[in-house]
């Protein structure tokens, strides 16, 4: 052994915080071979130069980078070649943190929404509520569950290719001569969103103001919506859209769901 300091396998285990297991598997695939190896006992010894690599190492397993592409790198033996390797490696990771702020975003965003409409679901019978402004891509549907459910898969298009999720969603039902249908498909969308795409076709805006508001479960939409339409009526309350937004609440109940009728107050002149 030269006259220089050496570590041990054990020392370099804790003074790097890496197994010993994994140095000896290092050195049986060629990746980190020791700088002596005690040819009585077969005793492993490093020097502090051969530190750094096992910083590059564990570098690049944090990166994902396989066993076979750390050897291949170390091969090179060429500084530029790892500053640019690095420097690709880096520019991955940030569009990772960037897909994971935004799933992070998303996430929240669910979140929010299931607590909110647990709120609602505390209000009973007709409420008068007050909504800032709120904007909403929708898309024209004709009735019936599946051309909805198609034309929802349409707006998700267009939503995922330029707007954030909110998972606020609903129908839109319109009054033509006193007859009134389901014509309508939405999303709401953030105001970012919206300022980005306020002049395609597909982007409305609900007004900040009070709202006429009241709950229901799909059994009973229909017998709702014309309690809607009495209530209206009774209070000489005149509109010509009414928004149903489905509710994110109790996600795992298949056969019901529920639903809150939305209204903008307006007063007959």
């Amino acid at each position: 052994m030269e006259n220089k300091r050496y570590f041990s396998i054990g020392e370099v285990s804790r003074l790097k915080n890496v197994t010993i297991k994994a140095l000896r598997y290092y050195h049986n695939i060629g990746l980190l071979i020791p700088a002596y190896i005690n040819p009585d006992n077969g005793y492993r010894y490093y020097t502090i130069n051969q530190f750094i690599y096992l910083d590059i190492i564990k570098i690049c397993k944090q990166s994902n980078v396989s066993v076979k592409e750390i050897k291949a790198l170390f091969a090179k033996a060429d500084t530029n070649y790892l500053k640019l390797y690095l420097e690709q490696k880096n520019e991955e990771i940030h569009k990772e943190i960037k897909k994971l702020e935004e799933l992070n975003k998303r996430i929240e965003i669910l979140r929010a929404a299931i607590h909110s409409s647990e709120d609602e679901l505390m209000n009973n019978g007709f409420n008068i509520q007050t909504f800032e402004n709120r904007y909403f891509l929708s898309l024209p549907t004709q009735g019936g569950e599946l051309n909805e459910i198609k034309s929802f898969d349409k707006l998700d298009e267009k939503l995922d290719e330029f707007a954030a999720h909110t998972f606020q969603y609903g129908l839109i039902y319109s009054c033509h001569y006193d007859n009134w249908k389901i014509s309508d498909v939405f999303r709401l969308i953030t105001s970012d969103d919206y300022r980005l795409l306020k002049d395609t076709s597909t982007v409305s805006k609900l007004p900040k103001g009070e709202y006429l508001t009241v709950n229901c479960t799909g059994d009973t939409e229909i017998e709702t919506f014309q309690l809607v339409k009495e209530y209206l009526e009774k209070n000489s309350l005149t509109c010509n859209k009414v928004y149903m937004f489905y509710l994110v609440t109790d996600v795992f109940n298949q056969y019901n769901h529920f639903s809150q009728f939305q209204i903008s107050l307006k007063s007959t002149p």
